[in-house]
């Protein structure tokens, strides 16, 4: 199956859609979505740096919180009393070893850690002989609980394991003090060492005040954006607000965008150098889509409004161009049909208009053209038709006075004179000027012909004929059976020693649903080889088959059916019209 090329109007569509719906699209989509990725680009480059300042600001208060737990190592007598309490020797020492040691960390230790940033709350000091002291930075009120569990403490434990690094810890409630209020810290820890024989002989840890970092964030950082702080271990430090579970896992997979309460946040991070802390900003996607989503809205409007009118105007001008080249093949397939009266109806002077005009002109000039060949053609026929009769009179005639030679010569003057008058009456009718007659005429001249030769040969000679009333007025050419019935007398039953029957039939039938005239002319005498027979035997045949041909061009056939000794049929088939054949085939 051949594929089927596109019309005009699909073509047009196409061209359409490249050059306009497409363009369209691309300005109502795909540059808004272009700088929504632009602005995004641009606040995360912004939020990168102001992350900069961000965890310099806690760099900063963690390296003071760092220095704070270093304070022990720049006191010779704090690290002494340190020193002996850790041994175990305090106890057992003299008084004036004991003052020395309580004075260090009673007095000097706390004097020094007066003058700290307000936002260093405290400092806690755990000798690993199991005593507690701690320093608060605001007032001496509040003091540490001696009950309380320090070295299962995940700190405690990190700082012992760090053997004299800091460990930064994160967000915890300061719920190792005595206080009716716990506030959350973060704070750094250390494990503190003797300087000379490098033994653990204490822990410090430092705490500080969330409100620093609270304050630096929304200082830094606006109200839609939420700040993360985890340690190297992904575990939560500090965060502005709320982070669920599933938050803090996407933000361990470093994904561009994570999801943050049911909605898309983008997320822009930084570490702080010194304690691996990193520090996230969670930026609400919608920030970025509200900001372009007027583009989007004009953009869809516009897109909209113009492709309706871009539309509107497409097919009015698609119908008002292709509407003439459907008339005209309309037009073209009248003709095809042999329809020579429709014409194109022309509007206007543009090239479509011309074209229709030179179809309406090729038109004209084929139906001239077809008339004239038509009736070049009828004249042909009726020249040939006319040229066949006259070549069965002569024959006709011939055998027939063959015939009356036949009866003179055996003195049947009575039978001769019948013959002659016959004769008279049937020329009168043959020499007619009608070129074709009903099948009833032509069975007519077959009896009077039939006559003729009953009255030369009598007895030994017989005719039959049977005639179906449906084709009683069906038209042939004049004398189309004549010449068959008379090859049937002279050729079939004259070399003949037995008496011969002539049978003449004429019936319809149909074959492939369609309805067929059947015409027979069939004799039980001599027969004869139809590949034996000669151009000149074939005179009355050939005259048959071209005035049967030029009759019903295409819709008839003649068959011959004969042996020796075994008669002949021939059998005319003439291919009738559905419906209506009375009208083209019936004298009405």
């Amino acid at each position: 199956m051949k594929n089927r090329a596109l019309s005009i109007r699909s073509k047009l569509m196409i061209l359409f859609s490249v050059t306009i719906l497409f363009p369209v699209l691309i300005i109502a989509y795909v540059l808004p979505a272009y700088y929504t990725k632009l602005i995004t680009t641009e606040t995360e480059k912004l939020t990168e740096s102001t992350l900069v300042g961000l965890t310099s600001n806690i760099q900063y208060y963690l390296d003071e919180l760092e220095r704070v737990t270093t304070i022990p190592y720049n006191y010779n007598e704090v690290m002494y009393a340190l020193k002996i309490r850790s041994a175990g020797i305090y106890k057992q020492s003299d008084s004036y070893t004991k003052y020395k040691a309580d004075y260090a960390l009673y007095n000097t230790l706390p004097s020094v850690l007066e003058n700290m940033h307000k936002e260093i709350l405290g400092t806690l000091l755990l000798p690993l002989d199991g005593s507690i002291f701690y320093k608060d930075s605001r007032s001496t009120l509040y003091t540490a609980r001696s009950d309380y569990p320090y070295q299962e403490q995940d700190w405690y434990k990190e700082a012992v394991k760090a053997n004299g690094r800091a460990t930064f810890v994160r967000v915890h409630p300061q719920d190792y003090l005595k206080i009716d209020k716990v506030q959350s810290v973060f704070s750094v820890a250390r494990l503190i060492r003797d300087m000379d024989s490098r033994k653990p002989i204490a822990i410090i840890m430092a705490d500080a005040d969330t409100i620093v970092i609270d304050r630096i964030v929304r200082q830094l950082i606006s109200n839609d954006s939420v700040v993360v702080i985890t340690d190297k271990n992904e575990q939560l430090v500090y965060a502005s607000s709320d982070v669920p579970a599933e938050t803090l896992k996407e933000l361990a997979s470093s994904a561009g965008t994570v999801d943050y309460h049911g909605e898309a946040y983008v997320q822009v991070s930084k570490t702080v150098p010194s304690s691996s802390w990193k520090v996230t900003s969670l930026i609400p996607q919608s920030r970025f889509t509200d900001k372009v989503r007027w583009m989007h809205t004009t953009g869809l409007i516009f897109a909209s409004g113009g492709l309706v009118l871009t539309l509107f105007l497409f097919l009015a001008y698609s119908r008002k161009l292709l509407t003439p080249f459907r008339e005209m093949i309309q037009v073209m397939r009248h003709v095809q049909r042999g329809d020579m009266t429709k014409r194109v109806d022309i509007h206007g002077k543009d090239e479509i208009a011309e074209l229709g005009s030179a179809l309406n002109r090729m038109i004209r000039q084929l139906d001239d053209m077809v008339i004239s060949e038509y009736r070049a053609k009828l004249k042909q026929q009726d020249a040939e038709m006319q040229a066949l009769q006259s070549q069965i009179k002569p024959h006709f005639l011939y055998n027939t006075l063959n015939g009356f030679i036949g009866l003179n010569r055996r003195r049947e003057h009575d039978t001769l004179d019948r013959a002659i008058r016959s004769l008279s009456g049937l020329l009168r009718y043959i020499l007619s000027s009608d070129m074709t007659i009903t099948l009833t005429e032509e069975l007519e001249i077959i009896r009077k012909y039939a006559d003729l030769q009953s009255m030369r040969f009598r007895d030994r000679l017989s005719f039959r004929f049977a005639l179906d009333e449906k084709l009683a007025g069906l038209k042939i050419p004049k004398l189309l059976l004549q010449p068959l019935v008379e090859n049937s007398v002279v050729h079939g039953f004259e070399p003949c020693e037995h008496p011969c029957l002539i049978e003449v039939d004429a019936f319809l039938k149909r074959e492939d649903g369609r309805p067929r005239a059947v015409i027979r002319v069939k004799d039980n005498g001599t027969g004869f080889d139809p590949a034996a027979l000669t151009s000149k035997d074939r005179v009355g045949m050939r005259n048959v088959e071209e005035r049967l041909s030029l009759s019903y061009p295409g819709a008839s056939t003649l068959q011959v059916l004969s042996a020796p000794d075994q008669g002949t049929l021939i059998t005319i088939a003439i291919d009738l019209p559905e419906e209506g054949f009375a009208d083209e085939y019936h004298c009405g």
